[in-house]
C-alpha cells in the first residue's frame, strides 16, 4: 500500500468552483459593496426625480414663437396642435397597435423593463457609447413632458425613475392618453388628434385599423416613415406594426392580412403635409428648418422660443416691396418712389424708364391683383436676401416667397429651368486647375462640348444639385441648362461662387429654447468647405452672366427657360446678396410677351437695388 500525501493530492479544475471560507467572505464584501452602490445610486436619482413637478403633465403646451435677430416677436409658429384626446375616444386598434409597437408590456410594467434595462447597458458598455435606449411608453411621455434633452445613461436614469413616479401616480389610461396627446406624428403635427386631422381628414375616434398602424409606425422617425415623404417607407412600416399586432396576439391572421392589402389612403390635405395657414413666408421657413431638425432635437420642437437670422424691419419692408414691384408690371401707373435713385443718371434715358412703366402695353390676359386676394393665375414674385458679412454668411435676413402667405406656396422650394442662370456652374467645371487644355467661352455649348459631358455632369453631382441631368444624347441641353433645379439651391450655389468656392448653409434658424429657458439647439458654426475651386470661382464671379462693375455690386438678370420668369441677383460683399424671381406659377405663355418680360426684367432690377440698399441700412445700424 502507498501513502499518498494530500500535499500532493491532484487537484482538478472543479475545484476551484469549491467556495472556502476566505472566499464566501469576499463575496460577501463584494456583494454588498455593489448592493451599497447600487440603492446609492437609486437613492440619487429617486431624489432628482422627485424634484420634477408632475403637475407638468396636465400643462398642455403654448405656442410656440418667432423672433428676429434682435429677440423681436415675429409671430406664431402654429405648431399643430389640436384639443387633446380622452381615453374614450381612443379606438382598440389603436392602442393595440401602439402598444405592440412601442410597449407591448406597457399593462403590466411598473415604468421600467428591467430586462430591456440590462440589455440596454450591456449593449451600451460593450459599445463603450451609447447605441441603445429601453424606453417603455412612460418613459418616452417623461421625455416630452419635461424636455430631457441627451443620449446618455445620466438621463436615462433620471427618465427611468420619473417613470416609476409617474406609474404610481397615474393610473395607465391616464398615462397612455397623455402620451398620444404628445408625442410628435411628422408634418408639424403634435398628438394624435392633429395627426388624424393632418394625414386622415378625421378625428381619432373613426381612424381604421390600416391609419392607425400607419400612425404607430411613424412615430419612430416621423420624417422617414411619413406617408408624405416616402409612401413605400410608409407600407412597409404599417405592414411590420400589423405583423407585431398579431404576434403578442392583439390581431388575428386573416384581419391583419386583409389590412396589408389595403393601401394608405391621405386626405387632401395630407397629401400636402399640414393644412395649418402660414402666418407668413418667414414662419414657413420656420417650420421647415424646424422639420429638418427632429432629430437633433428629438422629442420635437413643442411650446419653443425659436431666434432667427431675421431683421423684422428689413422683412417687413421687403414684404411690402414684393407686392410694389408686381403691381407696377401689372398696371400702368407712375414709377415707385423706391426706384427712383435706380434710374439712369441720363435724364433722358430716365424719362424713357419712368414712361415705360406708365405707357407699356400689357398683355389683354394680364390680371392685376383684387380686393378679393385671389391669387391663382398672378403674377409671382420672391425676394431672398442673404447676409455675407465675415462671420455670418449665409443667414437669412429676409424671405418673401411669393405675394401672399396664405397660398402656402414657398417659390424658394419650387423647381425651375435656370438656362443661362446656370453657366456659372459650367464656368467653373471647365475652368478646374489641374488642367492646361481647357478653355471658358460666353457660349456654354462650346465651353461644355470642349470639357465633355461626364466632366460637366460628374461636376454638378459634386455640388449636390438636386436636379434630373440630361443624358448624354441631349448633352446641350446640360450645358444650356435645360434641367429643373429648385431655387433655393440655384441661389445657394451662385450666392457661393462669389463667395469664392465655399459653401455656406443658407439658413434662417439661430437658436431654439424651450419654455423653461434652456438652449436646446444652436446652428453650429460651419467652416464652409471649399467644394468649388476657389481659382475657378473667383475668375467665374467676374464674367457673364455675372456683371462686375467697380464700385458697383455684382449684379445677374437672365430670363429664364420654358416661360420660367425672370432671375436677378445683386451680390455685396461684406453686406448681402439679394435674389429675385418674378414670374408665373404655371410658366405662362403670356411671359413669352416681350414686353411684360422686360417688364419684369427692369422691375426685378429696381426691386433688387432698392432691397439691397434697404439691408446695408440696417445693417450700419447695428
Amino acid at each position: 500500500m502507498f501513502n499518498i500525501s494530500p500535499g500532493n493530492r491532484r487537484k482538478h479544475w472543479y475545484s476551484l468552483l469549491t467556495l472556502g471560507r476566505n472566499r464566501l467572505a469576499l463575496l460577501a464584501v463584494l456583494a454588498g459593496g455593489l448592493g451599497v452602490v447600487v440603492l446609492a445610486v437609486l437613492g440619487i436619482y429617486s431624489y432628482r426625480a422627485s424634484e420634477f413637478d408632475l403637475n407638468e403633465l396636465r400643462v398642455y403646451r403654448s405656442e410656440s414663437l418667432l423672433y428676429d435677430a434682435d429677440n423681436t416677436p415675429v409671430g406664431p409658429l402654429h405648431d399643430g396642435a389640436a384639443l387633446p384626446v380622452t381615453w374614450e375616444q381612443l379606438p382598440q386598434h389603436l392602442v393595440d397597435a401602439f402598444v405592440a409597437r412601442e410597449d407591448e408590456s406597457f399593462f403590466s410594467h411598473s415604468g421600467i423593463v428591467w430586462s430591456s434595462v440590462l440589455r440596454s447597458l450591456w449593449r451600451n458598455a460593450t459599445a463603450l457609447k451609447y447605441e441603445q435606449g429601453a424606453s417603455t411608453i412612460t418613459m418616452q411621455l417623461t421625455r416630452n413632458v419635461f424636455n430631457l434633452q441627451g443620449k446618455n445613461m445620466d438621463r436615462k436614469l433620471v427618465e427611468a425613475m420619473l417613470a416609476q413616479r409617474i406609474e404610481r401616480n397615474f393610473d395607465k389610461r391616464t398615462i397612455f392618453t397623455e402620451y398620444l396627446n404628445r408625442i410628435y406624428f411628422g408634418c408639424n403635427c403634435y398628438g394624435i388628434a392633429s395627426a388624424a386631422r393632418c394625414y386622415f381628414g378625421k378625428p381619432v375616434q373613426k381612424l381604421t385599423l390600416v391609419e392607425s398602424a400607419v400612425l404607430a409606425g411613424l412615430v419612430r422617425g416621423p420624417s422617414i416613415y411619413n406617408p408624405v415623404v416616402d409612401m413605400q417607407r410608409a407600407e412597409a412600416v404599417k405592414n411590420e406594426v400589423l405583423t407585431r399586432m398579431v404576434e403578442v396576439g392583439s390581431l388575428g391572421e386573416e384581419e391583419a392580412d386583409a389590412a396589408r392589402k389595403t393601401p394608405i389612403s391621405l386626405c387632401a390635405e395630407g397629401k400636402g403635409g399640414s393644412s395649418a395657414v402660414e402666418y407668413s413666408y418667414a414662419t414657413m421657413w420656420a417650420h421647415r428648418e424646424l422639420e429638418a431638425l427632429q432629430g437633433v432635437l428629438e422629442d420635437g420642437s413643442a411650446g419653443v422660443s425659436v431666434v432667427s437670422n431675421l431683421l423684422l424691419p428689413l422683412q417687413q419692408y421687403v414684404e411690402s416691396a414684393v407686392e410694389t414691384a408686381a403691381a407696377a408690371v401689372e398696371m400702368k401707373s407712375p414709377l415707385p418712389k423706391a426706384w427712383e435713385p435706380y434710374l439712369s443718371r441720363d435724364k433722358a434715358v430716365a424719362d424713357i424708364q419712368r414712361k415705360y412703366f406708365l405707357t407699356a402695353r400689357r398683355p389683354a390676359a394680364l390680371r392685376a391683383r383684387n380686393e378679393d386676394n385671389d391669387m391663382k393665375g398672378l403674377l409671382q414674385c420672391s425676394v431672398l436676401v442673404v447676409d455675407a458679412r465675415n462671420g455670418s454668411r449665409g443667414n437669412v435676413l429676409a424671405v418673401v416667397g411669393g405675394r401672399s402667405a396664405l397660398d402656402g406656396i414657398d417659390r424658394w422650394q419650387r423647381r425651375i429651368v435656370p438656362g443661362r442662370a446656370a453657366s456659372p456652374l459650367l464656368f467653373c467645371a471647365a475652368s478646374q486647375p489641374g488642367s492646361s487644355n481647357y478653355i471658358v467661352s460666353d457660349d456654354p455649348v462650346q465651353t461644355g462640348s470642349h470639357v465633355g459631358y461626364s466632366v460637366v455632369k460628374a461636376f454638378y453631382e459634386s455640388l449636390g444639385l438636386d436636379a434630373e441631368l440630361p443624358p448624354p444624347d441631349k448633352e446641350n441641353d446640360l450645358y444650356n441648362g435645360v434641367f429643373s433645379v429648385r431655387a433655393l439651391d440655384l441661389a445657394r450655389l451662385l450666392f457661393d461662387i462669389q463667395n469664392r468656392g465655399r459653401g455656406y448653409r443658407i439658413s434662417l434658424l439661430r437658436t431654439i429654447w424651450n419654455r423653461r429657458g434652456g438652449m436646446v439647439y444652436a446652428c453650429p458654426q460651419e467652416k464652409a468647405p471649399e467644394y468649388i475651386r476657389r481659382e475657378s470661382a473667383s475668375s467665374v464671379a467676374l464674367m457673364a452672366p455675372f456683371v462686375a462693375e467697380e464700385g458697383k455690386p455684382v449684379k445677374m438678370c437672365v430670363t429664364l427657360r420654358e416661360n420660367g420668369g425672370v432671375w436677378t441677383m445683386l451680390f455685396r460683399d461684406k453686406a448681402a446678396a439679394v435674389f429675385v424671381w418674378m414670374g408665373f406659377d404655371d410658366n405662362n405663355p403670356m411671359m413669352s410677351d416681350p414686353i411684360l418680360r422686360n417688364l419684369a426684367v427692369r422691375a426685378s432690377e429696381f426691386l433688387a437695388q432698392d432691397v439691397l440698399a434697404r439691408t446695408r441700412e440696417i445693417l450700419k445700424k447695428k
